[in-house]
């Protein structure tokens, strides 16, 4: 458990497992820190998803996440993003392909290969006569669609113990039915580990 260990903090990391334990959820204090970031990781990757849905519950995760970020704050554990920093970081993602677009660009909703993992790229919105491929979109011919490979930095292990790295997605050769989208880890490139989730944080931990 990642906390910053003083007495006080241990005493609470109890208290806030028999809070969890009233609404059913029975979480070992040594799990707290896992369980607080998987709320976390969940309510991030639903934020992301839907996130131009105007029927979606926005303020409820914007309030989870915050509350998650607090919580986490007093128990003197490691820090989780509020949700303006996960829209943040979908942002900056965007941003660098949108900015190497010559020309019509569109926006593509894409999907994995982490469950839950959805989010919007930049890319051609027509394909490109010209051979330059700055953003690694030929396989068959510049084609419109999102990049054809990104990388997306990951994190594995609890807190305390935790590793930091970098996958890259290939995406697939089409859309699926609902229009997403799907990518796959590269098998050219060495396979992640065990457990390995997306890393959307806080600036100052993304960073590392």
């Amino acid at each position: 458990m990642s906390t910053t260990a003083t007495p006080v903090a241990e005493r609470d990391v109890v208290q806030a497992s028999k809070a969890f334990a009233r609404g059913g959820e029975h979480i070992d204090p040594e799990l707290l820190d896992m369980h607080l970031v998987e709320v976390a990781d969940k309510a991030s990757c639903s934020l992301l998803r839907d996130r131009f849905r105007t029927d979606f519950p926005h303020a409820a995760y914007h309030e989870l996440l915050s509350s998650v970020a607090a919580l986490r704050a007093v128990l003197g554990l490691t820090p989780t993003p509020t949700a303006r920093e996960v829209l943040e970081w979908q942002d900056r993602q965007r941003t660098v392909y949108a900015e190497a677009v010559r020309g019509p660009r569109a926006q593509y909703p894409v999907v994995g290969p982490y469950r839950g993992v959805e989010t919007a790229l930049d890319g051609p919105a027509q394909a490109y006569p010209s051979g330059d491929d700055p953003l690694g979109h030929l396989a068959d011919g510049w084609i419109a669609g999102p990049p054809a490979s990104i990388p997306m930095p990951i994190v594995w292990g609890d807190t305390e113990k935790a590793g930091y790295g970098t996958v890259r997605y290939k995406r697939g050769y089409a859309p699926n039915s609902e229009g997403r989208w799907p990518f796959r880890v590269r098998t050219d490139d060495q396979a992640p580990p065990t457990g390995a989730r997306p890393h959307i944080t806080v600036p100052s931990v993304w960073e590392d």
